[in-house]
């Protein structure tokens, strides 16, 4: 009886699991290199381009169910080397479908070994997202 009871729990609460976890964002990211030439100067520009890829409403509203006010996603964009601990760029973007947006490659690089873009949610902890730049480059 008492064994039961726990899987008609365990599989009750399972059930809701799965039900909130379709409320949370999957976000599709796609990187692109691009060299520029300005008046001055040539430089390499990254291309971002954030898409969400789960079929909810078009809302930048958070899953935020015991948080007591409405809340926003919004997300980091940290362009960094992790081999020397250098941070390049950081950008806060906000969408509700899909976002492209550039940001440029330092111009003092002469390799891009262990540069790193991570995507940062600003309200569900440990939800992010690491590129390497290195690879690529390599594929394309």
């Amino acid at each position: 009886m008492v064994a039961a009871f726990m899987y008609h729990l365990y599989a009750q609460s399972f059930f809701f699991f799965l039900q909130d976890l379709q409320h949370f964002p999957r976000i599709q990211v796609k990187l692109k290199l691009q060299k520029r030439d300005s008046d001055d100067r040539k430089y390499v520009a990254l291309s971002i381009k954030l898409e969400k890829t789960n079929f909810r409403q078009n809302t930048s509203r958070a899953f935020a169910p015991r948080f007591p006010k409405l809340k926003d996603e919004a997300w980091w964009l940290v362009l960094g080397n992790t081999a020397t601990s250098e941070l390049y760029a950081l950008k806060r973007v906000s969408f509700s479908d899909r976002l492209v947006t550039n940001t440029e490659l330092p111009s003092t690089q002469t390799t891009f070994q262990g540069m790193k873009l991570k995507l940062v949610s600003d309200c569900y902890i440990g939800f992010e997202q690491e590129h390497s730049i290195e690879e690529l480059i390599k594929k394309q």
